[in-house]
């Protein structure tokens, strides 16, 4: 490498930082933006129908659910929400709901991993449930998933479970 050519690197650089540096930014902005339309207009829908709710709503990771197999699975951001009758867990993209009456839910798990996903810092809510008389299962991530599990749990008249590996 000549002198020329390392003059030529060290004066495009910066202008290659700035470019990295305002595309990390525009990826940012719209991932950030999308969530919040996301959070805004699901939420709006839902108190437009009268719905109040007991826990929530908050930001969620949508883990899956375990019909769809591992191999398989869209895991992705989104809320998750307690009502008086109901657990709902949306995931912003690919778009999708899942309302859970608390009649369908069975038990109430907390666990470290679901459908081979680890997560680093919080473990999974895991809510097994019946639907159309198929035995399902269901994870999500919180921020505090203690709490919201035990107030799960007692919505639901379950008793929670801790599972370790």
């Amino acid at each position: 490498m000549n002198e020329e050519n390392l003059i030529s690197i060290v004066n495009f650089l910066p202008i290659i930082l700035i470019i990295g540096a305002a595309l990390f930014w525009l990826f940012r902005f719209m991932v950030a933006r999308r969530w919040n339309q996301h959070r805004a207009r699901t939420i709006g829908k839902w108190e437009a129908e009268g719905i109040e709710f007991i826990h929530g709503p908050a930001g969620s990771q949508f883990g899956g659910l375990e019909s769809t197999g591992a191999k398989r699975v869209l895991r992705g951001v989104g809320l998750v929400v307690m009502t008086e009758k109901d657990l709902r867990v949306t995931r912003a993209t690919p778009p999708g709901t899942w309302c859970i009456t608390y009649k369908q839910i069975k038990g109430v798990t907390i666990q470290p991993e679901f459908l081979e996903h680890r997560p680093k810092k919080v473990p999974y809510i895991v809510v097994r449930f019946v639907k159309d008389g198929q035995t399902d299962k269901l994870g999500f991530l919180v921020k505090d998933p203690e709490t919201w599990a035990k107030e799960l749990a007692q919505a639901t008249h379950v008793s929670l479970k801790h599972r370790r590996k």
